[in-house]
């Protein structure tokens, strides 16, 4: 089954002008033939949908949101691992999703939230497997998350959880992975929403995305068809994380170890000023060649177990707390992001390769993300690649069946797909 590598390669870069995203081509590329690989996402976004679920000690809130109900008497402690060790009390409400049973067994499941976390207050994302025999796996954690670090102020370092193995299944960072012979054959999430015992404050959950998917098995050597017949480009931000090299060395330095919180800014910043990070959150950030707002998104989503930037819905959380609809998922081929792409939608992927599997890139690693931002007339992809030693170098262009061969070798199509909530996802998909 597949195993995450560690997020590597390049670091950030100087600020261009930055302009709003360009009108969206028509949504006209021809629909993608169904494919037999099995990946499915579930979203749950509003009350609506929430009510799908079970609830205990939450209630709604604000703009389709649940929240913690002031009724809740449940209380609960957490010692924050990479805090001072002090176990502090919590009082907590859950939304709990319905059974979900997508028709194949699950070897895999990636679970993304939209929250907002007010200081001190925080959540924690769970998943659990249903056996064909009806009995269940234990609850696994897939991640603890605040939307702050005032750690003075009460806030949790926000985190993965290690050395959850058994015999059903694993977590790896941020993937719940099933044993050979033990794949679930349908699931539940819940999430649980956490504030300081007294405190009127509380965490506001406005959605949840659960993907699942059959072992994929990597590409299948056959590359997609091109649909879209003619170049397409989104006016999508450049920037460089190697120009980030050496800031904020307990952040992991810049450069090698921020391609994901990069990718995120660049796609971030696609959407206007509106989902920008305010001028005064920026004040204190020491970049010394540009882009603050680079540095700022590594510190935000950085995972301090995993000690890295790259946590995949730990970044997805991140692009919500600036009001975009956010998720984690997977792509089955280019053909797919062809779709997103014609409607206005960047696709930020997470893939690695040897250098003779795309020599085109001048690099080798061992996981990187880049953005999928267009279309050559002929098909290539054109990414913003932010391993790149300046922002006017971001761009590149890629060859279609190298690029689409490792990236679905490598972590089988996984992709970051945000957007505003207007901004409608195509039609007809079971993997958004």
């Amino acid at each position: 089954m597949f195993r995450k590598t560690s997020i590597g390669i390049a670091s950030l870069a100087t600020l261009l002008t930055l302009t709003a995203p360009a009108t969206a081509a028509p949504s006209s590329a021809p629909a993608v033939e169904p494919a037999t690989t099995q990946i499915t996402t579930e979203h749950w976004d509003g009350i609506a949908d929430f009510r799908e679920g079970s609830w205990d000690g939450v209630r709604p809130g604000a703009g389709g949101s649940l929240v913690v109900s002031p009724r809740t008497t449940q209380t609960t402690t957490y010692a924050d691992p990479h805090g001072d060790g002090a176990a502090r009390t919590y009082e907590y409400g859950t939304w709990t999703s319905p059974v979900m049973t997508p028709g194949y067994a699950i070897d895999e499941s990636i679970t993304s939230w939209n929250a907002i976390t007010p200081t001190g207050t925080f959540v924690e994302t769970t998943f659990r497997g249903q056996r064909p025999d009806g009995t269940w796996t234990k609850w696994y954690v897939l991640g603890r998350w605040a939307s702050g670090d005032d750690f003075e102020g009460g806030d949790i370092h926000r985190t993965s959880l290690n050395g959850q193995g058994d015999t059903d299944a694993t977590v790896y960072t941020d993937t719940f992975s099933a044993r050979t012979g033990k794949e679930p054959v349908a699931y539940q999430t819940r999430v649980t929403l956490l504030r300081p015992e007294g405190s009127h404050a509380t965490p506001r959950l406005n959605g949840v995305t659960t993907m699942t998917n059959e072992l994929l098995g990597g590409d299948d050597g056959v590359t997609s068809d091109f649909t879209l017949g003619r170049h397409v480009e989104l006016d999508v931000p450049r920037f460089s994380q190697n120009i980030h090299k050496g800031e904020y060395p307990e952040f992991g330095g810049g450069g090698q170890v921020w391609c994901s919180p990069t990718s995120t800014t660049m796609v971030q910043y696609y959407w206007g000023k509106k989902h920008q990070v305010p001028r005064h959150e920026l004040r204190d950030i020491v970049a010394p060649n540009g882009d603050p707002q680079v540095d700022y998104a590594a510190m935000m989503t950085w995972d301090y177990t995993y000690e890295g930037a790259g946590n995949w819905p730990f970044n997805a959380a991140y692009a919500h707390t600036f009001g975009l609809d956010t998720f984690v998922t997977r792509l089955r081929s280019l053909a797919e992001a062809e779709r997103l792409v014609a409607a206005g939608i960047p696709v930020i992927t997470s893939l690695s390769w040897d250098l003779d599997e795309m020599p085109e890139a001048g690099y080798e690693t061992d996981g990187h993300l880049m953005v999928i931002i267009g279309f050559t007339a002929d098909g290539d992809p054109i990414l913003n690649d932010p391993a790149s030693n300046s922002n006017e170098a971001v761009r590149n262009v890629y060859t279609r069946e190298n690029f689409e061969k490792v990236w679905q070798d490598s972590t089988d199509g996984v992709s970051y797909l945000y957007h505003p909530s207007h901004v409608k996802l195509p039609r007809g998909a079971t993997n958004w």
